[in-house]
């Protein structure tokens, strides 16, 4: 079938399919710069929408890119601003990964009638292939990208997309058939999409939960319970994988209605099904792994259980895993310059993951970091700084002052000198003043920890303007 087959189908779907949008005056909230937001517009057209409403709070010159995607469809944007009558006058909105649930013009909306939807939700119920889906606080995107790869290499053709900046899934839909794999990674805005329609994916791993995202959750068991849409609707044959270190997904595990359910464990190398202990499969690739740090075994031991439970040989994973070598902004080699090798962190959005960061490195490090909070506790961070950093330069940010002042504290506990530069407002600068500090032998990382809104628009801007300084140094 070709693609425009594929779209003339989805377009013509019956009255009571939630997904069809002929005739309906559809808002999608957020357009936003990594594809989502364009995906849902396009797909909203496609399906012959009466009329299509882009609105974001930034301005037009920052969604340039995104606007330009869409170039020639009949979408009005609403930009730098969002107009409380467009909401009121909507049958549908799509609600951005990023946007609130408390908004107030989700509010308005809901009270006039729309109906509220996310663009994971319109995949889901179009999709008709299989869906393998990872989520955790960290190692997801690791996770994901290591299982399409052995996919890949299995020469199973399957799809990319989810939480991963650039992608838009639901342009995947034409290309998928019922027999295709798509592997997605979903971040817990995404997942909170799916609680509305019950829908999970025919196989998920669940890699952990750690404390993120208090800032718009008031407990860790909200926060995980938006995540829980990963697994909670599974059917009877499907398969659901769990971290069994992690006392979070080790609970979930008992919770999870698949009939496959394994548990793995990175500290001793084995998985196990659930209630079988003893029924134990060894992790055979540990000397393939070419990633630093011990945290990433726990995510390559999550895809290669996923791949052996369908089926694929242990030839092909040796072979995947050794061909693999991570994934953009995390842990990412830049360049050995000098002798100082410069290292690419900035999907490190929460204290947790500046602290598996910094323990990835046996070198010297000059370290940056810093940024905007979200109401997590920083202290183990600042320890760690303190105990193992040569010098830290802290960028701008609502959290970096209070940072500071932990990294100090600490350092002046162990009895050790004031490690801190900055904040600073200027990331050329930061990279300069890292330069500066680095010698033969050090590794210059940023792994900042905090958000990056304010001084750059999403972690992936941050990371490619710390990349692009470097190269250019």
């Amino acid at each position: 079938m070709s693609d425009d087959e594929v779209l003339r189908q989805m377009a013509n779907a019956s009255s009571d399919d939630p997904n069809a949008l002929r005739g309906r005056r559809v808002l999608v909230m957020g357009l936003g710069l990594l594809g989502g937001g364009v995906a849902a517009a396009r797909y909203a057209v496609e399906q012959g929408a009466a009329e299509v409403v882009a609105t974001d709070l930034r301005a037009e010159d920052i969604l340039a890119p995104s606007i330009q995607k869409l170039a020639g469809l009949p979408v009005r944007y609403v930009l730098g601003r969002h107009e409380t009558s467009d909401f009121e006058r909507a049958d549908v909105v799509v609600r951005n990964p990023g946007v609130r649930r408390d908004s107030p013009y989700l509010a308005a909306a809901s009270a006039a009638g729309a109906r509220i939807e996310m663009e994971i939700a319109w995949f889901f119920r179009a999709c008709r292939g299989k869906i393998a889906g990872v989520t955790g606080t960290r190692g997801k995107s690791t996770t994901t990208m290591l299982l399409h790869t052995i996919l890949t290499e299995a020469g199973m053709e399957p799809l990319l997309g989810g939480n991963l900046g650039g992608i838009e899934t639901l342009s995947l839909l034409p290309q998928i058939t019922p027999e295709r794999w798509v592997v997605l990674e979903l971040g817990n805005w995404m997942l909170e999409g799916l609680h509305p329609i019950r829908r999970s994916p025919q196989l998920a791993i669940f890699t952990n939960l750690l404390p993120d995202h208090l800032n718009a959750y008031d407990s860790m068991e909200e926060y995980g319970e938006a995540k829980s849409s990963i697994f909670r609707y599974q059917g009877a044959g499907d398969i659901a994988i769990f971290n069994a270190e992690n006392s979070y997904t080790r609970a979930y595990a008992e919770q999870a209605p698949a009939e496959h359910v394994w548990l793995y464990t990175p500290e001793f190398s084995v998985a196990s099904p659930r209630g079988a202990p003893h029924d134990e499969r060894l992790f055979l690739y540990r000397d393939d792994i070419q990633l630093r740090g011990e945290h990433n075994l726990g995510n390559v031991q999550a895809a290669t259980l996923a791949a052996e439970l369908l089926g694929i040989t242990p030839e092909t994973i040796h072979r995947a895993v050794a061909g693999f070598h991570g994934v953009p902004h995390r842990l990412e080699t830049v360049r050995e310059l000098d002798r100082v090798l410069y290292v690419n962190d900035s999907a490190s959005t929460a204290p947790v993951a500046g602290v598996a960061a910094l323990r990835s490195f046996s070198e010297p490090i000059v370290l940056i970091a810093g940024g905007n909070s979200k109401n997590l506790d920083m202290r183990e961070y600042a320890e760690a700084i303190a105990a193992r950093v040569k010098r830290v330069v802290l960028l701008a940010g609502n959290a970096s002052d209070e940072f500071a002042a932990a990294i100090r504290a600490a350092a002046q506990q162990q009895g050790r000198p004031d490690p801190v530069i900055g904040p600073l407002d200027d990331l050329a600068r930061a990279v300069d003043e890292a330069r500066a500090a680095a010698t033969a032998g050090d590794v210059v990382l940023l792994s900042p920890g905090f958000t990056s809104f304010g001084m750059f628009l999403n972690e992936f801007d941050r990371g490619n303007r710390f990349r692009e300084l470097v190269l250019a140094l």
